[in-house]
C-alpha cells in the first residue's frame, strides 16, 4: 500500500512539472509573441507604405535636343535619364546582379546566405568588399528610408523588402535600382553615367564597361575612374570574377573583358546644363520655366525638340565672333581686367584651388586668373582654376605692368613646356544674330552674346536698343497704306518741329539736303528728314497705332523721333517684324520648340508653326522691292556680294552706340545688332553698313551657298509699268511697280508725285539761303551711291537751322508781277499752302521746277516677271 501511495504522489509530482513547464513555455510564448507583436507594431506604426514607392516618380533630367536630333543642353537636380528594362543589354544587368545581389532572382527580397557570405568576405578582406544588402533592400532604403545605420532602419528595410518583392516583380525592381543609384560624377542612374563616362547609350556598352560601372555603387567616389583609376581597375577586376563565376560570361571573356582598352569621355571645360547653342538653350530654358516652373523642369525628365540647326547656329557664332574681333582689334588692349582687393582675391584664391587640377587648361580658350607675383626667369605666376600658369609675354601681345592681385584674362599657349599664358585681347565689343526661317517661323540660329562663359546675358532676346534707320521701312509701310507710292516724292530740306523743351531739328547723316526725292530713293539712301515728313504726312497716332501690327511687344511713345528709330527693340522682335515683308504681309510667330515629349515618349504638346495676315501682300511687296533698292544701290551695297534677291535696311544710333542690319532673302530672314552694353560709341564712321552687314552677309554665304536662287513673289494686285511712257515727267526709260489702281495713267503724270510741289519749291528757296541743319535722331551711312538725276547739294553753315527772312527775289517762280513774299511762319496754315498749291500746279509745265526722277531700277526681277 505505501508503494502504491508513493508511485501516486511521484506521478502527481511530474504531472505538476510538466504543468509548470508548458504553463512556463506558453507564458514565454505568449510574451514573446507579445513582445514580438508590439515591436513590428512600433516598427510599422510610421513604416512608409509600399504604395509610395509604386507611385514614386524618379527625378529625370530634361534634356533639349536640336532640329536633328542632337543634344544641346540640359536641366536637372539629378542628373538621371530613364531607360527601360527592356533597353538595357542583359551583360549590363549581370555586371550589377552578380556585383551587388547574385540571388537577386531566387530570394524574396531578403538574402540570408547572402548576408552570411558577405560577413565571410569583409572578414577575409579586413574591410568591406561586398554588401549584404539586397538588390530590392538597396531600393527600399533609398526611395522610402533615411540613410541612418541602425537595428531598427534595418529592420524596416528588411519588412519593406518583403511587401515590395510581393508588389512588383524581379524585372520592376530591377529597373528603379538601375534607373535609381549614383554612380558618381553627378550621374544617377545607368542612363546617364554611360553618357558621362564613355558618351554612349546604355544600349552600347560593352563587358568592359558594364564591370567598370557595376563597381561603383558602393562608393562611387572611391573607385571613380576619373579620379582613382588603379581603384576602378581593381574593383572591375572583381566584378568580372563575380560574373565568371556566375556563369553569365566564360572566365576567357572576363579575362579578355579586363585587358580592354577603356576610353573616358573628355568633357572639358563645357558647362554640362549647356553643351551647344548656349543662347538659344538658356532661352528655351526660359520659356519651359514659364510653362511648367522651374521645379517641374528639373524633375519631370521632358525631352524637348527644337528648331535650331547646328550647322546655321555654328556659322552665326563664327560670323559674329570674327567680326567683333575684327571690330574691336586693338581697342580692348592687353590689360588687366581689374585688381582685387585682398579680401577678394583670398575668397577667388579659395574658390581656385579647389577646382579640379586634373582638368588643364586648354589651348587656345579664354580663362580668368590671378596673378600671384612675378616668375622666375620673368612673367608672372597666375592661379587658373586648380592649377598654377606662367604668364609670359610673346610678339603679339607684351605684357603691361602687372601686380599681385590683378585678375587677367589668359589664353594657353601650345606647344610650351607646362602651362605658359599669354594675356587675351578678347573683345569687350558685344553682338547679337537672329535667323528665321520663313516658310515656318523656326529660329535657325541665335547667338546673343560674344561668349556665354563671359556673360550669359542674351542680347538677343533680353536686350532693347534703338534700331536707328533699321526702323523705318514701317514708316514706309504706313505710308503705302496711306495712299502714297513709291515713286511719290518728298523734300530732303531743313525743317524744325516743336519739342518739349526745345525745338528738334532732325538732320542727314550726311549733313546735306538733296531737295525733292521719291520714296524710293529717301529709303535706299535712309534720309532722316523725308522719314520724318512722311510720318507727319501720315499723323503720328496712325503710325503708332500701326506699328503694333508687326508685334512689337511694348507701346511706343508718340513722339516724332520715332520714325527715326528711338524707340527701343530687341534683335528677335526686330527681325521677327522684318519677316512681314518677306512673308507677304503674313506675320510669322518666332518658334524655338516643335515638341515637348514626357520620359516614356508620350508627346505632351506640339507646337506648329502660326501667323496671322497683318498688312496687305501688295504692301508687304512694295517695301520689299524699296529694301531690295537698299542693297543695290543704297546703304547696304555690300549686301550684293551674296549674288542673290536680297532686302534689308541698315541701322546706326546717334554717337554710333548701336549698328544694326536686318535682311532677307526669299527663304530666311536674318537680324544683327553689334554694340556696347555700356553707353560707348563703336567709334567714328562704325555704322550698320560697315558693322553688322558684314557679319549678315558671310553667316548668309554660309547658310545658302550653292543653294538654287529663288525670287521675291510678285502678288496679283501688284502692276509693273514701265515709267518711259511718262518720259516729260520721270526722265529715262525705267519699271517701277504699284499697287492696282495707283500707277501713273499713259501719259499723265502720278499725282503723287506732284503732291509735295509746293515744298519742292520752299526747299529750293531754303537751300539757297542756307541748306542746313542740326544733327539729328537716326545715323545712316555716308558710303553711298548717288542715284542719277540729283539736284545740286548745298553744305550746311554754322547757323544751322536759322533761316532768316526771304530776300526781296525770293518770289513765287513764272508769276513775278503777281508774287507774294513767302512768310515761313505762315507755312503751316493749310488754306495758306493750299493757295500756294494750286498756284503751282499752273506752273508745272515750266521743268525748270520739275522734281527729280524716281531712280532707275536695277530689275531684273521685275523684268523676268513680265516677261
Amino acid at each position: 500500500m505505501p508503494k502504491k501511495r508513493q508511485a501516486r504522489k511521484k506521478r502527481q509530482r511530474k504531472g505538476l512539472w510538466r504543468r509548470i513547464v508548458v504553463g512556463g513555455v506558453l507564458l514565454l510564448l505568449t510574451a514573446t509573441s507579445l513582445v514580438a507583436w508590439i515591436t513590428y507594431r512600433e516598427l510599422t506604426y510610421d513604416l512608409p507604405s509600399v504604395d509610395k514607392l509604386l507611385r514614386y516618380e524618379l527625378p529625370v533630367a530634361t534634356r533639349v535636343f536640336a532640329r536633328d536630333g542632337a543634344l544641346l543642353g540640359e536641366f536637372y537636380t539629378e542628373k538621371r535619364y530613364l531607360v527601360p528594362i527592356a533597353r538595357i543589354p542583359p551583360v549590363v544587368r549581370q555586371a550589377f546582379i552578380a556585383a551587388e545581389d547574385s540571388n537577386f532572382y531566387r530570394h524574396k527580397g531578403v538574402d540570408v546566405s547572402g548576408i552570411a557570405r558577405a560577413a565571410i568576405a569583409n572578414f577575409t578582406a579586413g574591410g568591406v568588399v561586398q554588401g549584404g544588402s539586397t538588390i530590392t533592400q538597396q531600393v527600399v532604403k533609398s526611395l522610402l528610408l533615411t540613410p541612418e545605420k541602425s537595428y531598427e532602419r534595418k529592420a524596416k528595410e528588411i519588412l519593406l523588402s518583403l511587401r515590395l518583392e510581393r508588389e512588383l516583380s524581379k524585372d520592376e525592381i530591377l529597373y528603379l535600382y538601375l534607373n535609381l543609384i549614383y554612380l558618381g560624377s553627378g550621374s544617377y542612374g545607368i542612363g546617364a553615367a554611360a553618357q558621362e563616362y564613355f558618351g554612349k547609350d546604355v544600349s552600347q556598352l560593352t563587358v568592359a564597361e558594364a564591370a567598370l560601372l557595376a563597381g561603383l555603387p558602393q562608393a562611387p567616389s572611391r573607385y571613380s575612374p576619373r579620379r582613382h583609376w588603379k581603384r576602378a581597375k581593381h574593383r572591375q577586376r572583381y566584378v568580372l570574377e563575380r560574373m565568371a563565376r556566375e556563369r553569365f560570361v566564360t572566365w576567357k571573356e572576363a579575362e579578355q573583358a579586363l585587358r580592354t582598352p577603356i576610353a573616358l569621355t573628355d568633357h572639358g571645360d563645357r558647362t554640362p546644363a549647356y553643351l551647344a547653342a548656349p543662347y538659344f538653350v538658356e532661352h528655351v530654358r526660359r520659356l519651359l520655366e514659364e510653362r511648367y516652373g522651374g521645379t517641374v523642369l528639373r524633375n519631370a525628365g521632358l525631352n524637348v525638340h527644337t528648331t535650331v540647326d547646328l550647322a546655321d547656329q555654328h556659322l552665326a557664332e563664327t560670323a559674329l565672333r570674327e567680326q567683333l574681333r575684327k571690330v574691336d582689334r586693338g581697342r580692348t588692349g592687353a590689360r588687366p581686367l581689374r585688381r582685387l582687393s585682398t579680401r577678394e582675391a583670398e575668397r577667388y584664391l579659395a574658390k581656385a584651388r579647389k577646382g579640379k587640377s586634373a582638368r588643364q587648361p586648354v589651348v587656345g580658350r579664354s580663362y580668368r586668373g590671378l596673378v600671384l607675383g612675378t616668375a622666375e626667369g620673368g612673367g608672372f605666376r597666375v592661379q587658373l582654376d586648380g592649377s598654377v600658369g606662367h604668364l609670359i609675354s610673346t610678339k603679339e601681345v607684351r605684357l603691361p605692368r602687372l601686380a599681385t592681385h590683378d585678375l587677367v584674362a589668359v589664353r594657353r599657349l601650345p606647344g610650351r613646356d607646362g602651362i605658359e599664358l599669354t594675356l587675351d585681347t578678347e573683345p569687350q565689343l558685344e553682338g547679337a544674330l537672329v535667323s528665321i526661317d520663313l516658310s515656318n517661323g523656326d529660329v535657325r540660329a541665335l547667338v546673343g552674346g560674344y561668349d556665354f562663359r563671359r556673360s550669359q546675358f542674351n542680347r538677343a532676346t533680353q536686350a532693347v536698343r534703338q534700331p536707328g534707320s533699321a526702323f523705318k521701312p514701317f514708316v514706309f509701310a504706313a505710308a503705302l497704306d496711306r495712299g502714297y507710292t513709291t515713286s511719290s516724292v518728298l523734300v530732303d530740306e531743313p525743317i524744325v518741329l516743336p519739342g518739349h523743351r526745345e525745338a528738334w531739328a532732325p538732320s542727314n547723316y550726311d549733313k546735306k539736303f538733296v531737295g525733292p526725292i521719291t520714296l524710293r530713293k529717301a529709303l535706299a539712301l535712309s534720309r532722316n528728314v523725308v522719314t520724318v515728313k512722311l510720318a507727319q504726312n501720315i499723323g503720328l497716332n496712325y503710325l503708332v497705332d500701326y506699328l503694333p501690327r508687326f508685334g512689337f511687344a511694348r507701346d511706343f511713345e508718340r513722339h516724332m523721333a520715332i520714325s527715326l528709330g528711338t524707340a527701343e527693340v530687341t534683335p528677335l522682335e526686330l527681325t521677327q517684324a522684318y519677316s512681314v515683308f518677306a512673308n507677304q504681309g503674313r506675320r510669322m510667330e518666332a518658334r524655338f520648340i516643335t515638341k515637348i515629349v514626357d520620359p516614356h515618349g508620350t508627346v505632351l504638346e506640339e507646337f506648329p508653326p502660326t501667323s496671322e495676315s497683318v498688312i496687305s501682300p501688295e504692301t508687304a511687296y512694295l517695301v520689299t522691292s524699296m529694301l531690295t533698292s537698299v542693297v543695290e544701290r543704297g546703304t547696304a551695297k555690300r549686301i550684293r556680294a551674296l549674288g542673290r534677291p536680297t532686302a534689308g535696311k541698315t541701322g546706326t544710333t546717334n554717337d554710333f552706340h548701336d549698328a544694326w542690319f536686318v535682311g532677307y532673302t526669299p527663304e530666311l530672314v536674318t537680324g544683327v545688332w553689334v554694340g556696347y552694353d555700356s553707353e560707348r560709341s563703336l567709334g567714328k564712321k562704325q555704322t550698320g553698313g560697315s558693322v553688322a552687314a558684314p557679319i549678315f552677309l558671310k553667316y548668309m554665304q554660309g547658310v545658302l551657298g550653292d543653294a538654287p536662287v529663288s525670287t521675291f513673289a510678285i502678288p496679283e494686285g501688284i502692276s509693273c509699268v514701265n515709267m518711259s511712257e511718262n518720259r516729260t515727267r520721270l526722265g529715262a526709260d525705267m519699271v517701277e511697280c504699284f499697287k492696282a489702281g495707283t500707277a501713273p495713267r499713259n501719259g499723265q503724270p502720278s499725282e503723287e508725285l506732284f503732291s509735295d510741289e509746293l515744298d519742292s519749291v520752299i526747299s529750293r528757296l531754303r537751300l539757297r539761303r542756307i541748306g542746313g541743319g542740326s544733327r539729328g535722331d537716326g545715323l545712316e551711312e555716308d558710303n553711298l551711291e548717288p542715284f542719277p538725276g540729283g539736284v545740286e547739294v548745298i553744305e550746311a553753315d554754322e547757323r544751322g537751322q536759322d533761316w532768316g527772312q526771304p530776300s526781296a527775289d525770293d518770289y513765287l517762280p513764272g508769276d513775278a508781277d503777281r508774287a507774294e513774299r513767302l512768310r515761313f511762319e505762315h507755312l503751316d496754315d493749310e488754306a495758306y499752302r493750299a493757295r500756294l498749291r494750286r498756284r503751282f500746279q499752273r506752273e508745272l509745265g515750266d521743268p525748270q521746277y520739275r522734281p527729280v526722277r524716281a531712280p532707275e531700277l536695277d530689275s531684273g526681277i521685275i523684268e523676268e516677271s513680265l516677261q
